[in-house]
């Protein structure tokens, strides 16, 4: 990571009074990531530190370049921490956790995802995802013998995400609602996973690249007229694991 950048961060996690393994966990990095940045000079993805300035409420360009963004940052006296709705917030972390409860479904279009969107609030849970305010497109309800028989999980464990293109055809189609059990954020086994990319939240299945230091992942689309490819594990911020779907095709 450039000397220049890190300086940013540290100046902005000291104002913040964030510290090293806090803002790892904000951005939906590796615990060490910020730490090894900082100290060694490691890491500099650009969806690494895509994760990294939404954690701190800045933009790409202000990490990058240092340049204010007209209209796009807040004002320096109020830290972008305050900028979360609590009551939002309080629904998502303290909604019923018996089994056929509400599951929230979550608009891909509206923001979602690790990284989230520089827009005026967000809300997060306590899973560390973290979504833009309106982004509650739908609320699920789902008898217990499914809750329990099926998905394996409670209704607070589990979000609905819908599946935007044709990049894992014939396995989910789009429109297809995917169920993703947030308590499974490694991908071992390898399965699918809705996973934050640095750019959008996607569906797709992840496998550990054995051998590999640091940790890569393959990220695999099951329509073959897409290209897999393969990412650091802690560039991937993934959000959960495939427990289900919906379907109407």
């Amino acid at each position: 990571m450039d000397e220049s950048i890190r300086n940013r961060v540290k100046a902005e996690m000291e104002r913040q009074g964030l510290d090293m393994k806090g803002l790892s966990k904000l951005a939906g990095l590796g615990e060490t990531y910020v730490r090894d940045a900082l100290k060694r000079g490691r890491g500099g993805s650009l969806p690494a530190l895509n994760k990294l300035a939404a954690a701190l409420g800045r933009s790409l360009d202000w990490l990058l370049t240092g340049a204010e963004v007209a209209g796009g940052e807040f004002a320096p006296d109020k830290p972008p921490r305050r900028r979360f709705d609590t009551s939002v917030d309080s629904k998502i972390v303290d909604g019923a956790t018996e089994a056929g409860s509400t599951i929230l479904e979550v608009d891909v279009r509206a923001g979602a995802g690790g990284g989230g969107v520089p827009i005026e609030a967000f809300v997060h849970d306590e899973h560390g995802n973290v979504y833009s305010a309106e982004a509650i497109a739908a609320e699920w309800s789902l008898p217990a013998a499914i809750m329990q028989g099926v998905l394996h999980a409670s209704a607070r464990h589990v979000r609905v995400f819908e599946v935007i293109g044709d990049s894992m055809e014939p396995r989910l189609y789009e429109g297809d609602r995917v169920f993703i059990d947030l308590r499974y954020t490694i991908p071992s086994p390898e399965g699918i996973f809705a996973l934050w990319d640095g750019f959008g939240l996607v569906i797709k299945r992840l496998q550990i690249v054995m051998g590999s230091e640091p940790t890569r992942v393959r990220v695999i689309s099951a329509n073959t007229s897409y290209s897999s490819y393969e990412a650091a594990l802690d560039d991937v911020r993934i959000i959960g694991r495939f427990a289900g779907r919906f379907t109407i095709n």
